[in-house]
């Protein structure tokens, strides 16, 4: 591979699979990136994403979320392989649609085709740390751009489900639970993603259900461990635990889970209305782009 590679000349891969906004952001990527390619409905995060560099013919690709919606002035950069591992997977954020969030979660990827082939995560993972992501157990290049929006409300369940894996993500250390003693040690960036994720979004539609999400997801993983948080690696699982579930008074559920959370670990999450959901977001410092390859931190 050349040393330094124009985005436009790389595959770009739509891996979906039961978003309620699929076909939708399908159509929009394809506007966009009229030689994408898709794979739908494999089951499995780590075989799904065999599957896309299966089809992808350029050895780095760009796979693109269901839930995805790309901003075209990431088809303008060029990559330059001397600043970053080119075997490395590549993640670029995204902003989230429901609480302003702007990190890896939903962004845009990029990957060496012979890294996902020999990765072993999710559904075939063989350590703890690969059960509930590719971030522990692959080697990673967090980068500084925003180059996407992640859309997770059109449904109750898809906002739900979005939140609660976040939920469980963000309070593991390295995909392992934290115990409630140890709350407090959790990483300091990841407590404010989370307790973003339990308070903003009363004003978007569904916006509740991602927060309701993500107050259960840390809940059920800090405070009443079950040792089954590996299960949100498995959509299908995650889907009959929300009709399971089927919450019919938000309003009372997120205010019994946000009151366990703040009695029992201190957590700094509020109860925003819309108004205040609303002005939260818009008093969010703007993310501002620096160079393509730029790092996180």
């Amino acid at each position: 591979m050349a040393e330094r590679v124009r985005v436009s000349d790389l595959d770009f891969v739509y891996i979906s699979y039961s978003e309620p906004n699929k076909e939708q952001n399908w159509a929009d990527l394809k506007n966009k990136v009229p030689w994408a390619k898709r794979v739908d409905g494999v089951v499995g995060f780590d075989s799904a994403h065999k599957a896309a560099a299966d089809i992808a013919e350029t050895d780095f690709f760009i796979s693109v979320d269901g839930d995805n919606i790309i901003d075209e002035r990431f088809l303008l950069q060029t990559l330059d392989w001397s600043k970053t591992d080119k075997k490395a997977v590549h993640r670029w954020r995204a902003i989230n649609n429901v609480n302003g969030l702007v990190y890896g979660n939903g962004g845009l990827v990029g990957w060496d085709k012979e890294t996902v082939k020999k990765m072993k995560t999710h559904e075939n993972a063989q350590t703890e740390e690969n059960q509930i992501d590719f971030c522990w157990g692959v080697p990673h290049e967090n980068l500084h751009n925003c180059y996407s929006k992640t859309v997770i409300n059109a449904s109750e369940q898809q906002a739900f489900v979005a939140g609660y894996r976040e939920g469980v993500k963000m309070s593991t250390d390295k995909g392992r639970p934290i115990p409630a003693e140890d709350f407090k040690k959790v990483w300091p960036n990841n407590l404010r993603i989370l307790s973003t994720w339990c308070t903003v979004g009363a004003d978007v539609e569904n916006g509740k259900y991602a927060m309701l999400g993500a107050r259960m997801g840390c809940f059920n993983t800090v405070i009443e461990s079950n040792n089954e948080h590996f299960k949100i690696r498995d959509l299908d699982d995650m889907e009959l635990y929300y009709k399971d579930q089927s919450p019919t008074d938000i309003d009372t559920d997120l205010l019994m889970y946000g009151n366990s959370l703040r009695q029992q670990l201190d957590m700094p999450i509020a109860e925003y209305d819309e108004d205040e959901s609303r002005f939260y977001r818009f008093v969010m410092p703007p993310h501002i782009n620096k160079g393509v390859q730029d790092r996180e931190y």
